[in-house]
């Protein structure tokens, strides 16, 4: 019974802490950067689309769950890049879902090297749902109504920097820093997006014919949360089956210890234009006792209307 209520207490605070960081991370990041950096928008030079489902904290009743889906295209003949992203986060009774609409300009700086500028316009809508909390006192008119709800318009903007073996981007999210007052919410004038940092990079170094190695790298920072960092290293075997590993941390240390994780990742190239992948995050600290670890799971494609091969493996 006291490991339950212990388990209950480290849940709840788990919840708040990653409805702290807003939007949520994903370990395969770098197979779907459109979901932080709008300049992303039609690198691909297909039309591409990622769906990712990501549940954290297998085991743990009300561990948060997220999923993404976007899509993303360059205007053939111009430099322009449109993309779309639907996604929805969960972390106990709180709830975002949303919708992305993006715009990007492709500047080529030389014949394998281009630079592109993104923006994004978003709509979120952010609910709490009293239903699934035990309340003391259900006359409380902080918790009459089952769900305390609220839209929210936002925008990110971003940079990216690519070519076919490495890429750079930095991007900022919630610009506006908008105020979601969820309806009877304690606190509701308070709560708030805040502009969320991140910087990528990525390079690959071929090995021999058959083998190529990639480093990658992601910084994400927000104001009252974690500053996060991760390392991630791939081997490529045949330019279709990628196998990796990496390491994330924060600056965080709380009575579980400092918030480490080891990640393990692998993705094929079932065709050339079809892709599937996973992730499992696995807990230094003593997190990792109160659950199995966090699944992570892609599948990726690119359509082009070329009759050709797309013109190089696509990385990233």
């Amino acid at each position: 019974m006291k490991t339950k209520t212990i388990s209950t207490i480290f849940m709840v605070l788990l919840s708040l802490s990653a409805f702290a960081q807003q939007d949520a991370g994903f370990s395969m990041y770098f197979f779907n950067p459109l979901y932080f950096n709008p300049g992303y928008a039609g690198s691909r030079e297909a039309f591409s689309g990622t769906l990712v489902d990501r549940n954290q904290w297998i085991g743990m009743s009300g561990a948060p769950t997220s999923q993404s889906l976007t899509l993303h295209s360059a205007l053939r003949n111009v430099r322009l890049g449109l993309g779309l992203e639907i996604y929805n986060d969960q972390a106990g009774p709180m709830r975002n879902t949303g919708i992305n609409l993006t715009y990007a300009y492709h500047l080529p700086i030389n014949e394998i090297t281009k630079l592109s500028f993104g923006i994004t316009g978003m709509l979120n809508n952010l609910s709490i749902g009293w239903s699934s909390i035990n309340i003391d006192n259900r006359n409380d008119p902080s918790f009459m109504n089952n769900a305390a709800t609220s839209w929210v318009g936002d925008a990110s903007a971003g940079m990216y920097l690519y070519k076919p073996r490495f890429y750079l981007g930095f991007s900022v999210n919630h610009l506006l820093q908008s105020r979601f007052g969820t309806t009877h919410a304690a606190g509701a004038d308070l709560a708030m997006f805040y502009r969320q940092y991140y910087l990528t990079s990525g390079v690959v170094l071929p090995i021999n014919e058959k083998t190529d190695f990639r480093a990658s790298f992601l910084g994400k920072y927000v104001n009252a949360a974690p500053a996060v960092g991760e390392i991630d290293g791939t081997f490529i075997f045949l330019q279709r089956l990628f196998v990796g590993a990496g390491f994330r941390t924060d600056k965080r240390v709380n009575i579980q210890g400092s918030d480490n994780m080891l990640i393990g990742i692998v993705e094929f190239e079932m065709t050339s234009f079809l892709r599937i992948g996973y992730s499992y995050d696995y807990y230094l600290n003593q997190t990792g006792t109160y659950n199995s670890g966090t699944h992570e799971f892609m599948l990726g494609w690119d359509i082009s209307s070329a009759k050709t091969k797309l013109s190089s493996p696509r990385f990233f």
